[in-house]
């Protein structure tokens, strides 16, 4: 038995109310762990949980499409959501599922955030409905120091009373909390149900695939090794030459969209450059399609690729043209080096090179292929012919000739 500290709390809220009135007192109070609400294992849940695996192979696409349901921001995998006054979704948004998860809940005029839900375990693209223990009755929480809250009933919540974080121990979490991009990404059939051909039409393997390239990009934006060489592309292109023996090729500064008769570009200064770095990880929309047609369009809240990026060439570090669609989707045209790989190499040739670094040094959330094996699901594909990805960095990667397979994020 362990003595803590803990304020009982009652609250004498109105139903749905956010303006929470408290009549507080703290006593030397008992507990033990049994008192808290007890770990959840959402691997087997009863049906009253409304269990999912969202993106399931055989799933109807049209709930992918749904973008009144299906969204997630970038940093945030562990999605919760209040469905109801006294209901709460939980939603995890990765292809690899995460141990000792805790959801914290900050109510209204109580300054300390306690765990709603402790899950031991939440598998990969797993969804359930919880009821939440407050409008239940009165239960001892956990606070962030260990020590314990015990708060009264409370009739229901409407959406937004409840603000939601997580926390886990799970090294991937670790991992997946270095992401400092906000982007929603959805998908959108739009694309091709009115262009049919240009676009061709996803489903959940391939969204799979699509949620993963997704996320292992924008950890790599978040890079304290990208954002060095980012805003320092004229030492980079530099450094380059040097160990190849030539002059610079091409524009050694990031410029803009326009260009004058003599070839001068719009080139940006320090501080504009440190803006566009942080609109790549800003809150905008961004909806992921599959092309069909001869080239990869992006542009407002679009990017998209090919099948194969999705199924395979991702895998290798294969993003030159995912990376030149998302600087269209965050506003460089061809002109421009931040979107476009002339030049001598720009935004897609040097963003790719470091993604191969990444995926040797093992410092993305995920490298290994195995975890969905999308290339062996053919039913889905539109072609046949993949095989498994197998990753071998080229030794001129300037990433690895600079770093040496140094560099990890720690």
């Amino acid at each position: 038995m362990k003595q803590k500290i803990a304020k009982k709390i009652k609250l004498l809220a109105l139903l749905l109310s956010t303006a929470f009135l408290y009549s507080c007192s703290e006593d030397d109070y008992s507990y033990e762990k049994g008192t808290f609400i007890p770990a959840i294992d959402a691997t087997n849940l009863p049906a009253s949980f409304k269990p999912i695996t969202m993106f399931a192979d055989d799933e109807d696409p049209k709930f992918m499409y749904d973008k009144s349901d299906r969204w997630f921001r970038v940093n945030q995998l562990v999605q919760a959501v209040i469905k109801s006054k006294n209901e709460v979704q939980i939603s995890l948004y990765s292809p690899v599922g995460l141990s000792d998860v805790k959801v914290y809940a900050k109510i209204p005029n109580y300054e300390k955030r306690f765990v709603l839900y402790h899950f031991s375990y939440i598998p990969a693209f797993h969804r359930s409905i919880h009821t939440i223990p407050l409008t239940e009755g009165t239960h001892d929480y956990e606070l962030e120091n260990g020590n314990a809250v015990t708060i009264e009933q409370i009739e229901g919540f409407a959406n937004g009373s409840i603000e939601f974080s997580v926390e886990s121990s799970d090294p991937l979490f670790q991992k997946l909390k270095k992401i400092k991009s906000q982007h929603l990404v959805q998908f959108h059939d739009q694309y091709h149900i009115n262009e049919y051909g240009k676009f061709l039409p996803m489903n959940p393997v391939l969204a799979k695939e699509a949620i993963t390239l997704m996320i292992n990009f924008s950890y790599a934006l978040s890079h304290p090794l990208y954002y060095e060489t980012f805003m320092n592309f004229d030492r980079f292109k530099r450094e380059q030459a040097e160990r190849a023996g030539t002059e610079v090729i091409g524009a050694k500064d990031w410029h803009g969209n326009n260009a004058d008769a003599n070839g001068e570009y719009d080139y940006f200064t320090k501080q504009q450059i440190e803006k566009i770095y942080w609109d790549w990880l800003d809150s905008r929309t961004v909806y992921m399609a599959m092309v069909g047609g001869d080239a990869a369009l992006g542009g407002g809240p679009l990017s998209s690729v090919w099948e194969s990026t999705y199924v395979s060439s991702h895998w290798h570090g294969g993003v030159s043209v995912w990376s030149h669609e998302y600087g269209h989707h965050i506003g460089f045209g061809h002109s421009s080096n931040l979107a476009n790989g002339g030049e001598g190499g720009g935004q897609q040739e040097m963003m790719a090179q470091f993604m191969q670094y990444l995926i040797h040094i093992q410092d993305l959330p995920f490298t290994d292929p195995e975890i969905l094996k999308t290339w062996t699901k053919t039913q889905y594909l539109n072609s046949k012919n993949y095989s498994k990805p197998i990753f071998k960095i080229n030794q001129n990667n300037p990433f690895l000739l600079k770093y040496k397979g140094e560099g990890t994020w720690k």
